[in-house]
């Protein structure tokens, strides 16, 4: 019966000391950080819903002469870039994605780190890039605009067009809104996976 009584008392004090009693505050702030993506996500996208629609109903110059007789005219809309206008109706799409992505993942890498079976680690490095990849997709939008207009400064030329001398600059400029708007969306995302990456802790 002493022989039980002991026994029993050995594996009590056994299994209090294999129990993990402790929470890491780091996952519980990964967990926070994975809903603030989601809140601030949503906060910013009715802006980026605005700024896509006035991008895509851009209109800079009604008609346009291109010639010296006045007889060929164009508009300098968002439809005249090469390969704009389709970029930015997904932008919404894309967004959203990623904002949903980047939140579901924080808040499960979190779970990972309260449970014990994930080494990630918080710092400012990583708090950083994520903030910067909330942000750089709305501020393209907001930028964008900007652009356009000194674009459609060039093309309009003072109601001449661009000059014949300035061999291939029109279509270069017709496609830039388009490099632009990619490199936005790519920086947003380039960011966004190093901040994760770090957030994980594989990033050293």
């Amino acid at each position: 019966m002493n022989w039980l009584i002991t026994k029993g008392r050995l594996m009590v004090v056994r299994g209090m000391h294999d129990e993990r009693g402790d929470i890491d505050i780091g996952g519980i702030l990964i967990i926070g950080i994975g809903m603030v993506f989601l809140a601030v996500g949503f906060i910013i996208y009715p802006m980026i819903m605005t700024a896509s629609t006035s991008l895509l109903n851009w209109v800079c110059v009604e008609n346009v002469s291109v010639s010296a007789a006045g007889n060929t005219t164009y508009a300098i809309n968002a439809t005249g870039f090469t390969g704009f206008t389709p970029i930015v109706g997904i932008v919404p799409l894309l967004v959203l994605i990623g904002y949903l992505s980047a939140g579901l993942f924080a808040m499960y890498l979190g779970v990972k780190v309260v449970r014990g079976t994930s080494e990630a680690k918080l710092d400012l490095g990583s708090l950083l890039l994520l903030a910067i990849s909330l942000i750089f997709v709305a501020i393209g939008l907001m930028i964008l605009p900007v652009s356009l207009d000194g674009i459609c400064t060039v093309l309009h030329g003072g109601g001449t067009g661009i000059s014949a001398s300035f061999t291939g600059l029109a279509p270069i400029l017709n496609v830039t809104p388009l490099l632009i708007l990619i490199s936005f969306i790519a920086g947003a995302v380039i960011t966004g996976f190093f901040g994760m990456k770090k957030l994980s802790g594989s990033g050293d």
